[in-house]
């Protein structure tokens, strides 16, 4: 973006939070419809305008026109984490329920006494279950096989799917759930540095652990911007991580790793070495096709993954499988497939999705494409279980396990909550107290804030002066107080619903 267009963006902006109307004549025409007046008295308790409510609903038990109830349900909103709903079960449907990822050791040469006498490799599919134990039992494996030093070369092999440095460029460059993507990933792609020495950063000394030989931290005097800690910069092989002296640090400190296949390849060589197993320094390459096998790990089913990702809207789990399932080297090119598998199936669902997780303010969708996605699929058996018991449950498990926690309203959503800073959504299957199941889709947001802040994200981006930083850092600083609000709106909205029709 050149630096006119993001003025005139910044303009448009700022003019929009004293314009009444920022949405434009079809979204003014669209909200002219009735809401009830105790949808209104909720909405006015909770400080929301009536604008910044969509929702639908649709009966499952009879699937006709006449029993919806919609507000603003063709209106596109930032659908954020529910666009899992959709990369979930487009993987279902191609690689199956029972899919799994593998990971394997092998290797090429001979085995003389207790050396190998050519080369390991850590082979990997793109497994995003992959842990430090499982891990650990591959080491095992080699143990077991005798072996206890190498002649000859260690690989990671990461070929079996492409090396993204990030899942999006979305938000700050330092948030864990943003990490880097490969087909060796390792404990969600997280890393803990280990703050060694004075609270002081400039006396300090940041340790990754464990050791990784492709990691530095350094320091530099800059101020980052809000909520920034930790900024990354290309390095050719490797990443380093740069700390502010500005800032203060805890002694652990989580943040994404950029180079995943490297870092597990690091981190088993550390675990030989617990075993007196001595590895080669790892490098990249290709295992052939004619190395043996020493051990394998095989993930969850797939309809076990799927369940964790929806459950604990993991974004990591989800662009994974995407990229698996769709057979493309991007994300945006999984996306555009994604995109192109609901416009075949569900009509309302015409906009283009940048990605499988949601991980970002750029696509939008209509809830009235949840809705009739959710009224096609959620109680399509898969793997002898219906596709809506992924979902999480009020009351019970995941981000709504607090939420509704009554006996009257326990167990009555089924859904998966999605959110951004000043956009809060929710979809699923929600029963009522009259004994009707609906599928729904609700959204609370203020795109005028939302629109700020991305502006000011993609200003920071472009390095240059940034108009709307300040503007924009207050914005965050309540964003909190935000989402705690819509929350409660949310809840009290669907107890109505939940109670009313």
């Amino acid at each position: 973006m050149n630096k006119t267009n993001l003025f005139l963006i910044s303009l448009m902006i700022l003019t929009s939070l004293v314009t009444p109307n920022a949405y434009g004549d079809t979204i003014a025409q669209e909200i002219s419809q009735d809401l009830s007046p105790t949808i209104k008295k909720i909405l006015k308790r909770h400080r929301f305008k009536d604008e910044q409510l969509i929702f639908s609903f649709q009966n499952l038990d009879d699937g006709k026109e006449d029993d919806r109830l919609a507000y603003q349900e063709n209106i596109p909103f930032i659908p954020a984490s529910l666009t899992k709903i959709f990369t979930a079960l487009y993987a279902l449907k191609n690689l199956g329920a029972d899919y799994q990822f593998k990971t394997s050791l092998l290797y090429k040469g001979k085995i003389t006494g207790d050396t190998l006498i050519g080369d390991l490799y850590l082979k990997g599919s793109g497994d995003p279950s992959l842990t430090m134990a499982r891990l650990m039992d591959l080491a095992m494996d080699l143990r077991a096989k005798g072996i206890k030093k190498i002649n000859g070369n260690f690989f990671f092999d990461e070929s079996e799917l492409p090396t993204i440095s990030a899942l999006s460029e979305f938000g700050n460059g330092d948030q864990t759930y943003n990490p880097g993507v490969s087909a060796l990933n390792l404990e969600y792609n997280r890393i803990t540095l280990f703050r060694e020495g004075s609270r002081k950063t400039k006396r300090a000394n940041f340790v990754p652990m464990p050791p990784m030989i492709h990691m530095q931290v350094e320091k530099t005097k800059e101020t980052f911007p809000l909520g920034t800690r930790y900024r990354f910069r290309e390095q050719a092989g490797g990443e380093v991580w740069e700390v502010s002296e500005r800032e203060r640090y805890n002694i652990y400190e989580d943040i994404p790793i950029r180079r995943p296949s490297r870092r597990t390849a690091e981190t088993f060589r550390t675990l030989t070495e617990l075993w007196g197993i001595a590895l080669p320094p790892a490098r990249a390459g290709v295992t052939p096709k004619d190395a043996a096998l020493i051990g394998l790990d095989k993930s969850p089913p797939l309809i076990r993954l799927l369940a964790m990702t929806l459950e604990y809207s993991n974004n990591l789990f989800a662009e994974t499988i995407l990229l698996k399932a769709s057979k493309k080297t991007t994300i945006s090119e999984a996306a555009k497939e994604l995109s192109n598998w609901l416009k075949e199936n569900i009509q309302s669902c015409d906009k283009t999705l940048v990605n499988g997780s949601g991980l970002t303010s750029e696509h939008q969708v209509r809830a009235s494409c949840f809705v009739d996605f959710l009224n096609k699929f959620a109680v399509s058996p898969v793997a002898k279980r219906g596709f809506m018991s992924l979902l999480s449950i009020n009351g019970q498990s995941g981000w709504l396990r607090n939420r509704l926690r009554h006996p009257d309203t326990n167990y009555r959503i089924w859904a998966k909550t999605g959110s951004l800073d000043y956009i809060a959504n929710m979809a699923g299957v929600l029963f009522t107290l009259s004994g009707k199941r609906y599928a729904f889709a609700l959204s609370l947001q203020d795109r005028n804030k939302r629109d700020l802040i991305d502006a000011a994200l993609e200003a920071e981006r472009e390095k240059g002066k940034n108009p709307l930083a300040r503007k924009s850092n207050r914005l965050k600083k309540k964003a909190p107080a935000w989402s705690r609000q819509a929350k409660l709106a949310a809840d009290e909205l669907l107890e109505h619903f939940i109670r009313t029709l």
